[in-house]
């Protein structure tokens, strides 16, 4: 039970701190749709529980012996990070849309999904904790149940974390001041994901 709660109240706390993430499903609900955030959402929450599932079957010692494929993973995340970077500050190069237009542009469920799923994977704050915080974390010889728990506890606490963020971004009030300040938010977003993909592609550890 003490591995649960410890291991539940730090999930909680990496999933509040703002990440690429966090920005991803937000960025989603105001300027797409409720729809679109969640399905973001779930694909986080996919990429979640394979971390979830590589540090429950020894992630963390692989990459101890393996630092190579670590950096190989950072890279790519890195410049995964900057490709959505490029996208959100071109997408701010559009027409500027007009005070009354306040139907966001479609997005598609599988793009959405993908989206949430290939952010979470390239999310250096994922590798750090799951690579590193969490295996240290679960006992040596610790029990198919106690795994299981870990595994349920974990998924349970990001499905709600992104479901709250997706319903509570996607009002309609949030969604009108995004089309006023379009431009500006999406370089903004595009801003912080650069630096979240520079930190990432700079980062030695």
């Amino acid at each position: 039970m003490h591995t649960l709660l410890t291991i539940g109240l730090l999930q909680i706390v990496v999933l509040i701190v703002p990440g690429p993430d966090v920005l991803l499903v937000s960025q989603t609900a105001i300027a797409r749709s409720r729809r679109a955030a969640l399905f973001a959402g779930a694909g986080v929450v996919t990429g979640i529980a394979c971390w979830a599932t590589l540090a429950l079957l020894g992630i963390g010692v692989l990459f101890a012996h393996f630092a190579l494929l670590h950096g190989v993973i950072k890279v790519a995340g890195g410049l995964y990070l900057l490709y959505m970077a490029f996208n959100l500050w071109r997408s701010s190069f559009g027409e500027q849309s007009s005070e009354g237009d306040t139907a966001p542009t479609p997005l598609g469920d599988w793009k959405a999904y993908r989206s949430g799923l290939l952010t979470n994977l390239a999310n250096p704050k994922a590798a750090v904790f799951f690579g590193s915080v969490f295996s240290s974390l679960m006992p040596a010889h610790s029990s198919t149940g106690l795994r299981l728990g870990v595994f349920a506890v974990i998924l349970g606490l990001s499905l709600l974390w992104f479901a709250l963020v997706s319903f509570g971004m996607s009002t309609a009030p949030l969604q009108a001041s995004y089309l006023r300040a379009k431009r500006t938010i999406d370089r903004v977003a595009g801003s912080l994901m650069a630096g979240f993909g520079t930190l990432l592609l700079a980062s030695r550890e």
